[in-house]
């Protein structure tokens, strides 16, 4: 069964996240609320997703999203920006590969698309 590691410190968006992923796609959902603890929760069980708030606390998630990038063993993990702050996540890390980003507030029907494209392994149909 797929695994999706959701790094996001709002209570009710994570809630929600997991609720959703767990009800329209076959798979299960962790949630981890500090950046800092997010190379753990790697180490102990590689993510199918990554779903990577920016604003956390510890590691915000670009300096998590830097530290996977410079570990080859991480690269390859699909990562999905959710975020306030679209631009920020474009302009930090388009040079370094990120994924998909998705802007708070979201559309239901964009997570569970972006989330399955990224998990069965294709990049976006656009540019982020």
């Amino acid at each position: 069964m797929k695994y999706v590691l959701i790094a996001e410190d709002d209570v009710d968006v994570a809630e929600l996240l997991g609720q959703v992923l767990t009800e329209h796609l076959e798979l299960v959902t962790e949630n981890i609320a500090n950046g800092a603890l997010v190379m753990d929760a790697l180490i102990a069980r590689r993510p199918d997703l990554l779903i990577l708030d920016i604003e956390m606390p510890g590691l915000n998630g670009l300096d998590v999203f830097d530290l996977m990038r410079s570990d080859r063993h991480w690269q390859s993990v699909p990562i999905l920006f959710l975020t306030a702050l679209p631009d920020r996540a474009s302009t930090a890390n388009a040079p370094a590969g990120v994924h998909e980003i998705l802007a708070k507030p979201f559309e239901i029907s964009a997570l569970l698309a972006m989330a399955e494209r990224l998990m069965a392994g294709r990049k976006a149909d656009f540019a982020a």
